[in-house]
């Protein structure tokens, strides 16, 4: 490198810090609309994590928890002859990985019927004492009580379970099934409590009562048809596939929620498909506004240019010179992005965003009225080096441009 390059190299950067200082409105303007972008996106995913978040965690404590285990085949045609045949086993298992938030359960078909009508539903026994480790069921009776230690055949139903059975708290029901030798059995069941939530797989199609008094009803003591785990969400996938090969001599079937209700699984990646479309738009805005800053730089200074290539300037340090005003305007609207977009997400956190005013009821889809933004680093990561990157290239075009120019034409007709 020859002397005069080895000046010119600090020259570039007063160079280009010069010009940002000279066109300071057209530098605050871009700066303005990358940190916006910026922020509006970090948001936007704080929101969406938030959202899924709440969404998944009301999902699971609803009453299908995090992980359940079954026979090979239960869950897709729950029958009693798939009991499970070495409970102890699996309970052992799961003391040994240290996973306490466990409950046992009996599932069945049945019909329930009152003095006025019949309606078909899913039975579950389970433990009253436990079930509280694994979901949050008790939270969502409206009337009356949850299932109690001692209880003496008595039974639970959805809101619209009971109103089509014309039933109240107190009212005799008839729930009519097959044990597990293909007989026919019917027991009488007391009304105790009626789930209110309004989510959709509890208003309606089931019936919870305890594990006991179904065990006895079906001649089936001792027996249970699964085992319901509560666990972390970043442990999940980790746990499910540690389980699964401790017990895989048993034949049993390790089901995260995931696996047992892909829809919803589905229904997040959609959202989250939506969510890289918008980011796709932010971006696209963000290039063209810098490009267009960048491009007028490049105009306005074309006569600087052919001095700069005539006094032994590169034509590698004009094209860098661009690039790195797009990287200056970049870096420090990134910097105040994450400043606004961190502060929101913490301020919204604290607050909530109620969506009932737009959306009313969400129970249904298990998501509370208001939600509260979550930080993921992993999307702040993404989104800021997405932003980063755009703002470079937005910097190529008008960098390989300069560096095509001529000298002599660059100072005639700058």
């Amino acid at each position: 490198m020859s002397h005069t390059q080895r000046i010119v190299e600090p020259v570039i950067v007063a160079v280009v810090i010069s010009n940002l200082i000279g066109h300071l409105r057209r530098t605050l303007l871009t700066i303005t609309a990358i940190a916006a972008g910026l922020a509006s996106l970090i948001f936007l995913w704080g929101f969406n994590d938030g959202l899924h978040r709440n969404m998944l965690s009301n999902f699971q404590d609803a009453i299908i928890g995090s992980i359940q285990i079954h026979r090979q085949g239960f869950f897709e045609h729950p029958r009693l002859s798939l009991y499970l045949s070495a409970p102890e086993r699996v309970i052992e298992a799961l003391e040994t990985a240290r996973l306490p938030h466990w409950s046992r359960r009996l599932e069945t078909f049945a019909l329930a019927t009152s003095e006025k009508t019949t309606e078909g539903v899913m039975l579950i026994g389970m433990e009253a004492e436990r079930e509280a480790q694994v979901t949050q069921l008790a939270q969502r009776i409206g009337n009356g009580r949850f299932l109690q230690a001692g209880d003496d055949y008595s039974l639970i139903l959805g809101a619209t379970t009971a109103k089509n059975l014309r039933v109240d708290l107190g009212d005799p029901i008839v729930i009519v099934g097959y044990d597990r030798f293909g007989a026919l059995v019917a027991e009488e069941f007391t009304l105790v409590g009626i789930i209110t939530s309004g989510e959709m797989g509890l208003d309606r199609g089931m019936a919870l009562t305890s594990l006991r008094a179904l065990q006895e009803m079906l001649d089936m003591s001792g027996q249970i048809t699964g085992i319901v785990l509560r666990v972390a969400d970043d442990r999940l996938d980790e746990i499910a596939e540690s389980l699964s090969l401790k017990l895989a001599e048993l034949d049993l079937e390790v089901m995260p929620w995931s696996e047992m209700f892909p829809v919803v699984q589905e229904w997040i990646t959609l959202h989250n498909g939506f969510l890289y479309l918008f980011v796709g738009i932010v971006l696209f805005i963000v290039i063209a506004g810098e490009l267009n800053t960048l491009w007028l730089s490049m105009l306005e200074r074309t006569r600087d240019f052919g001095i700069l290539m005539a006094i032994g300037t590169a034509r590698r340090q004009i094209g860098l010179m661009l690039l790195l005003e797009a990287a200056l305007l970049g870096v420090i609207g990134s910097l105040l992005g994450i400043l606004l977009g961190i502060g929101v997400i913490l301020l919204t956190n604290q607050t909530g965003i109620d969506l009932s005013v737009l959306l009313g009821s969400t129970s249904r889809f298990y998501v509370d009225p208001v939600i509260h933004p979550q930080l993921n680093l992993d999307h702040l990561g993404m989104t800021v080096i997405s932003i980063l990157s755009a703002s470079l290239l937005a910097g190529i075009y008008p960098a390989w441009r300069a560096v095509k120019l001529q000298p002599v034409e660059a100072i005639r007709n700058g």
